[in-house]
């Protein structure tokens, strides 16, 4: 398994994406966010994606280039088409957007639809809290068919919807909240495809809705199903997996996933919240600190060395790998060189 160092990476993605007629400065967002997602060990979201877009490029369902349209606007709100175009580019203008408009209103609320995927959710937010905001983002996917189960169910009706929260801490990192109502991500399912390993019990359904742990059975054919977030509790993330197709879907004039369209791709809905309108940053961000501190002086259970914080993990791993390189699975490696190759593009 090779490491690879992050510069490297994004100037691959780059080259690929070029190659398709992506405007330079959109493969330049589109690698950063996808390299970044690596560096902080969220590989489903990250560099493996690479091949996929390029297959969405040549097969038309990328309109890279195309305009940000916002359809109606007030002070603190927006409703944003984006045409199919890259959902990294039009994601960060979004939220760029909330961001600006919390300045002045206090809250900044956008809602986009027509993006394709967007990729980790959490990359939002965090925008967000780098502003000295919090940003919060619900995220659903319309024109395919659903593979999550609904709570009591044994096929798949809505998507693996994440939701993403971050909120500002003072300190080098924020706190940040990224999961899925699904109980692993599709993405993961993914990893463990790759890596040829076994995700854990009372994640997947095969096509009989039948329990399996093998990433082969749940992509079939035909396809199987994940379970709603929360195990014997699955209720909670089924509950809030309906909300996320309300709020990213149907709010956003998209719809929820199932229905079947020409197009496929992300509904968005991005918040930013302006602190200071409530309390003074450092007072805010101090007592954010005092949680913090609060938290992990929690007694530990056995064989736990450490109580970390949502986002933490995160920032340690994106340390490491900005030293050590990103490692990347063979098969993804070998992926990512034909379709290189296919493109006459030098690695």
């Amino acid at each position: 398994m090779p490491l690879i160092q992050a510069s490297e990476l994004e100037q691959i993605g780059v080259r690929l994406f070029d190659a398709l007629g992506s405007p330079h400065d959109e493969s330049e967002i589109v690698s950063q966010v996808l390299v970044r997602s690596s560096l902080m060990g969220h590989d489903s979201h990250g560099v493996l994606r690479y091949p996929q877009y390029v297959q969405d490029l040549q097969n038309g369902e990328l309109n890279p280039g195309a305009r940000f349209e916002i359809l109606h606007e007030t002070a603190s709100s927006a409703l944003v088409e984006g045409h199919q175009s890259w959902g990294m580019v039009i994601a960060r203008k979004a939220m760029q957007l909330a961001i600006e408009k919390a300045r002045n209103a206090t809250i900044g609320l956008v809602v986009v639809r027509g993006s394709q995927h967007i990729g980790r959710v959490g990359e939002y937010p965090s925008m967000a809290a780098a502003e000295n905001m919090i940003g919060m983002a619900i995220i659903n996917s319309y024109g395919v068919g659903g593979c999550v189960a609904p709570w009591g169910g044994l096929e798949g009706r809505m998507a693996p919807n994440p939701l993403a929260f971050a909120i500002p801490t003072g300190k080098e990192w924020p706190i940040l909240v990224d999961v899925t109502t699904s109980a692993v991500p599709e993405g993961k399912v993914r990893v463990a495809k790759y890596a040829g390993e076994l995700l854990p019990e009372g994640c997947m359904l095969d096509a009989n809705g039948e329990p399996i742990v093998d990433p082969d059975a749940f992509y079939g054919p035909p396809m199987g199903s994940l379970l709603p977030l929360g195990g014997s509790m699955g209720h909670k993330g089924y509950g809030l997996g309906i909300v996320a197709e309300l709020l990213a879907g149907v709010l956003s004039g998209v719809g929820f996933s199932g229905e079947q369209k020409e197009r496929k791709g992300n509904g968005v809905f991005f918040q930013a919240i302006n602190v200071e309108s409530f309390a003074p940053l450092e007072e805010f961000t101090q007592q954010v600190q005092d949680q913090i501190a609060w938290i992990k002086s929690a007694r530990r259970a056995q064989g736990v060395s450490e109580i970390l914080i949502p986002g933490e993990p995160e920032y340690r791993m994106s340390q490491k790998r900005i030293v050590e390189g990103i490692p990347v699975t063979d098969t993804i490696w070998e992926d990512i060189q034909s379709a290189a190759t296919k493109l006459k593009v030098t690695l």
